[in-house]
């Protein structure tokens, strides 16, 4: 009789395999950011010598073309090859351990959807909250730095949504919205939320854990409040779905709006920043927006309840 082979670090304590993947993101980043930065320069005919200070010049359409080239590059090394490998490694079958092969009733999905706009009154009002943020006088210096790095990651942002085509519309749903939310849900949804909720025992701080670095991750510091209470969310959508795809699906929903919005701006089909896109200062939408949250929530979570094929996913071997 065949007896399937164990998983290669099956054995190894819950800890022990949060290190491991710490271990495995690092060096597939590495490997990948590497073997990208060699062969940037054949591709884009660039001195790989000098294309770090290239990099700088975003009114360079080639530095802006090997941004795009990275920005990519990114979404498989840091967060892509890493939940795959641990997949493999822990279980023998990424689709598996990530629950990529589990799908969700369709009414999670149509529920989710309208979840992710009715929200965005509540969310964009925490963008407001948390810009008004201030830290104490003796830590001006951290202040600055972050302050610093709000305005390149938002200076990188509005290079990258300048859509004048169709084709480069369609490249940013790829790099903007469709591979960070694999990605991103893959990490920090299929894989640490996961070895948190193995080594503490506790589902409800493993979505708040994985949610603070899921947020931490994104080195934008006067949104990461809204943005970690969208990791709690889609956290929480793993969990009630027990399929990776709803979240997946939710964080699309999510970029690509904004993709969508800014490109029907620059054509004049649409006025207003998609920066703003569902914002207002009506207390009474924002408070609807809130309810109507809250209401999606518990709609998903008795779907869920009602399915007898979804189960808790700590509840999968290994």
């Amino acid at each position: 009789m065949y007896l399937p082979k164990p998983p290669i670090l099956g054995s190894l304590t819950p800890v022990t395999r949060l290190l491991f993947s710490i271990l495995l993101v690092i060096s597939c980043f590495a490997i990948t950011f590497f073997i990208g930065m060699l062969l940037a320069g054949p591709i884009f005919g660039v001195n790989a010598i000098n294309i770090m200070s290239l990099l700088g010049d975003y009114n360079n359409p080639k530095a802006v073309m090997v941004l795009q080239y990275l920005q990519v590059l990114q979404s498989f090394g840091l967060f892509i090859f890493p939940a795959l490998l641990a997949g493999f490694f822990f279980e023998r079958s990424a689709t598996g351990y990530l629950l990529l092969n589990k799908g969700s009733r369709w009414q999670i999905y149509l529920v989710t959807l309208v979840l992710m706009f009715v929200a965005l009154p509540f969310i964009n009002e925490m963008v407001s909250l948390n810009e008004m943020m201030k830290l104490p006088g003796y830590l001006k210096g951290m202040e600055d730095w972050m302050k610093s790095a709000e305005a390149e990651a938002t200076r990188l942002t509005e290079t990258f949504m300048k859509m004048p085509t169709p084709g480069a519309f369609l490249f940013n749903m790829v790099m903007i919205a469709l591979l960070p939310a694999i990605g991103e849900e893959l990490l920090f949804r299929g894989l640490l939320q996961r070895l948190l909720k193995d080594w503490l025992k506790n589902v409800h701080a493993a979505i708040f854990i994985s949610a603070f670095f899921f947020s931490a991750m994104h080195m934008q510091f006067y949104g990461f409040i809204p943005r970690m209470m969208l990791g709690v969310l889609f956290g929480y959508l793993f969990y009630w779905s027990n399929s990776i795809w709803v979240p997946v699906f939710a964080h699309f929903i999510n970029n690509g709006a904004v993709v969508i919005i800014a490109y029907l701006g620059q054509r004049g089909i649409v006025s207003g920043d998609y920066e703003n896109f569902g914002s207002t200062d009506n207390l009474i939408l924002i408070l609807a927006s809130m309810a109507m949250t809250g209401a999606s929530l518990w709609l998903i979570y008795r779907l869920k309840t009602r399915n007898p094929a979804v189960s808790d996913f700590s509840d999968n071997p290994g």
